[in-house]
């Protein structure tokens, strides 16, 4: 079958399937994992960049309680994400799952509303967020690394300023986060031509995949809309309206999805309710549970209610395993990471 094509515009998307301007491409739904995600100009990736931000990112002493690092909530040698584990907190229902950082250096935006623009950004709001390292001013941080062993010499072999500061601790944290990409996956060699890929249940979920509507939000290279290219610059959206269709049992009284209205607890923009940032499908079959709060263990119950609430297109128990037979295709071979030794 040969890639399906669409309109796609240069700005980003504030509907499920619409992007909005005078100014349009050509542009391939299916597209394979590119080798390199674009870097930043003022963040280039450097050697001892990645290393300083790879041993920030193991660090538990950096918290507060001394027991958590970023390796905590985005396990990497797993699936990269928290396991569900912040979804249980009954004190905080609007808490988010954590995503992947598998191939997050594609994406455009971050966390789930799109309020970080950047890695570098989405780093900077973490540092300082109570719930993750513990409540740190600017000042208590970076006094807290320098205390550490090594930490001093290492920010000054690094950096030309040679300062410890929340700005130099981002872009090591960042550096880190793009090397982080499984790449060759069974669809990435079936995408570019190989069609002995996928067995025949696979192949059908490929297309079934594209016949339900999935692939309306789900396409590019990160399955998660365009990435930052000629598409949507870095820091544009492409977002979807979650639930679309409303009414359905999946709503409050089973999964609670019309608890936390997405985008409007950022913009306080009325349009936005319950407008998502399109999440990434890569690797999916290894980072449950899904949906943004983290309510749906399977992956076969996560097809079913996403066509239900999306589209309700009509769908037997059959065609559902066979998506899942696709979208198990997209997980891909994962690098060794050994984690740094503290003294």
């Amino acid at each position: 079958m040969k890639p399906i094509r669409i309109i796609l515009k240069q700005t980003f998307a504030i509907t499920l399937f619409a992007c909005i301007s005078s100014n349009s491409i050509a542009f391939d739904y299916w597209q394979s994992l590119p080798d390199k995600p674009i870097i930043p100009k003022n963040n280039p990736q450097d050697a001892k960049k990645i290393l300083l931000g790879k041993k920030i990112f193991f660090d538990k002493r950096i918290s507060k309680n001394k027991n958590t690092s970023c390796n905590d909530c985005h396990n990497l040698t797993s699936g990269g994400d928290d396991n569900g584990k912040l979804t249980k907190n009954p004190s905080n229902p609007r808490q988010r799952s954590a995503p992947s950082l598998w191939n997050v250096a594609y994406m455009s935006t971050y966390y789930w509303d799109s309020r970080a623009k950047s890695l570098e950004q989405q780093f900077h709001m973490h540092l300082f967020n109570d719930g993750i390292l513990g409540k740190y001013s600017e000042t208590e941080l970076i006094q807290k690394i320098s205390d550490l062993p090594g930490y001093d010499q290492l920010f000054a072999e690094t950096f030309n300023d040679k300062k410890i500061n929340s700005t130099n601790i981002s872009k090591a944290l960042a550096n880190f986060i793009r090397t982080l990409i499984v790449a060759d996956s069974r669809a990435d060699q079936y995408i570019k031509g190989n069609k002995l890929a996928l067995n025949e249940k696979e192949e059908r979920g490929y297309f079934a995949f594209q016949e339900q509507g999935c692939l309306s939000c789900h396409f590019g290279v990160n399955f998660a809309g365009p990435a930052p290219g000629p598409a949507l610059k870095m820091g544009d959206g492409f977002y979807e309206l979650f639930p679309t269709i409303r009414g359905t049992e999946y709503e409050d009284e089973k999964y609670g999805f019309l608890i936390d209205k997405g985008r409007f607890h950022f913009t306080k923009e009325v349009d936005h309710k319950l407008m998502w940032r399109v999440p990434s499908l890569r690797n999916i079959a290894d980072s449950s549970p899904y949906f943004h709060n983290g309510k749906i263990e399977s992956l076969h119950d996560a097809v079913r209610i996403m066509n239900r609430v999306q589209f309700n297109y009509p769908i037997n128990e059959e065609t559902i395993d066979d998506i899942v037979a696709f979208l198990k295709t997209l997980s891909g071979q994962y690098p060794k990471i050994n984690q740094p030794n503290y003294e």
